[in-house]
């Protein structure tokens, strides 16, 4: 499996969404603030303006192509599943949708943003916990940091559930930045546990 893909899954998109952060602030179309910590700002109207608009998808969505692949690798080398593999694409591929629609104005466009990034919510974690729990002992060095990872999805979860009630959109903001950022942190924290074959 070529491990170098799960850190471009990572990297690029982080890296994207920090830069088109601080273009957005500079323009004066987002809040500054320390997201993860404050929720000032949504994740996705970071990408709506701008040329933050033009970074979200020349580069964000290359590297969901990756995250395709890297699906694909360990459907071929690391676990076989063609149900792990369908699942997998089929959260990249509506996230997809969702990157292509951001930014642009009408009901069905705000309809495939949040269908968009409500099935990746939902599938990526669901095909990343159903991976940790299949893989071989053999196969990787430890489970320990997988299953901690998993289990921050859950502190995501319950703090969302918890929280939802107060319709504060600045906590929804906090924990939409986290989750996030830990969905996308499982693949090269994945890939690095790999044994050597």
């Amino acid at each position: 499996m070529n491990k170098i893909i799960p850190q471009f899954v990572f990297f690029i998109p982080v890296l994207t969404v920090i830069i088109s952060y601080f273009i957005s602030s500079f323009g004066g179309f987002v809040d500054w603030c320390m997201p993860l910590l404050d929720g000032c700002t949504s994740i996705s109207k970071v990408g709506r303006y701008g040329i933050s608009f033009y970074l979200y998808k020349i580069f964000i969505i290359p590297s969901v192509i990756l995250m395709i692949i890297f699906w694909y690798q360990v459907n071929k080398y690391i676990y076989k599943s063609n149900l792990l593999l369908f699942l997998g694409i089929t959260s990249c591929i509506f996230l997809i949708i969702y990157l292509f629609a951001l930014g642009f104005d009408g009901k069905i466009y705000r309809f495939m943003r949040e269908i968009g990034i409500f099935i990746y919510f939902i599938l990526t974690p669901m095909c990343q916990t159903f991976l940790a729990f299949s893989i071989s002992n053999n196969k990787i060095r430890s489970k320990f940091y997988l299953y901690t990872l998993l289990s921050m999805y859950l502190v995501c979860v319950g703090g969302y559930l918890f929280i939802l009630p107060l319709d504060n959109s600045n906590y929804e903001n906090v924990i939409e930045w986290n989750f996030a950022l830990l969905i996308f942190l499982f693949f090269p924290l994945f890939s690095g546990l790999l044994k050597k074959n």
